[in-house]
């Protein structure tokens, strides 16, 4: 059955990616929650029926909340860590030398969260279900890994545009962000993410960009 869903909160990346995903898999966005069969709150203090935070700061009294950290949002502005990502590219296309973060992240793109999310607003499987639920990536990613990986991109598209392409440069570079760290046992529990959504009939949490495409876009958007 189709749903009328209200989506409230700062009109971003974020929730234009969940709006249009919803849409997408049929369900109706509607203005006022009072017409809605489902109230999806995106970092709100309001209670509502599925409420989206980022990681560690307080929820709300809902059914559902999520967890977010680490979402890689192309044309989301600076939040849900997206803005460390936007940082070293502005650095990166401005000849600068981005700062190392000390720790590793978790990214995974705005694509994999929203298909997620949407799985959780048109549940009819599992009517009663309820809970936090933490999102983020999978792998560990070092920040020395991505900064590598985002100069490897800009420099081949400034190579393709100046037509200054080289033997060196066109031969295959092995890329930074492939297989690193794919032994390394996630720091976050999602477990009872990927429990959740195999519950609710969808096939569990596996995020399915490629960090390679994030970046990709995320240069793209980036000015």
């Amino acid at each position: 059955m189709l749903r009328n869903v209200h989506v409230s909160g700062k009109s971003d990346g974020l929730r234009e990616a969940l709006e249009e995903r919803l849409q997408r898999s049929g369900a109706s966005i509607v203005e006022d929650p009072s017409d809605s069969e489902l109230v999806v709150g995106i970092d709100q203090e309001e209670d509502c029926d599925i409420a989206i935070i980022p990681m560690g700061s307080n929820p709300p009294k809902s059914t559902i909340v999520v967890e977010l950290k680490d979402v890689v949002i192309p044309n989301g502005g600076r939040n849900w860590g997206n803005e460390i990502m936007i940082d070293w590219i502005r650095q990166i296309k401005g000849g600068g030398e981005p700062k190392v973060e000390p720790r590793d992240r978790f990214w995974v793109n705005v694509r994999d969260v929203t298909d997620a999310i949407s799985c959780f607003c048109l549940n009819e499987k599992e009517p009663n279900l309820s809970g936090t639920f933490r999102m983020c990536g999978r792998r560990a990613w070092s920040s020395e890994h991505v900064i590598d990986e985002i100069r490897i991109l800009w420099e081949r598209y400034n190579n393709a545009i100046n037509h200054s392409h080289t033997i060196e440069s066109l031969s295959e570079v092995p890329s930074p962000v492939r297989g690193i760290y794919s032994e390394r046992s996630e720091t976050t529990d999602l477990g009872s993410l990927h429990q959740a959504l195999i519950a609710i009939g969808a096939e569990g949490w596996h995020p399915m960009v490629p960090m390679r495409v994030s970046i990709m876009e995320m240069i793209a958007h980036t000015d």
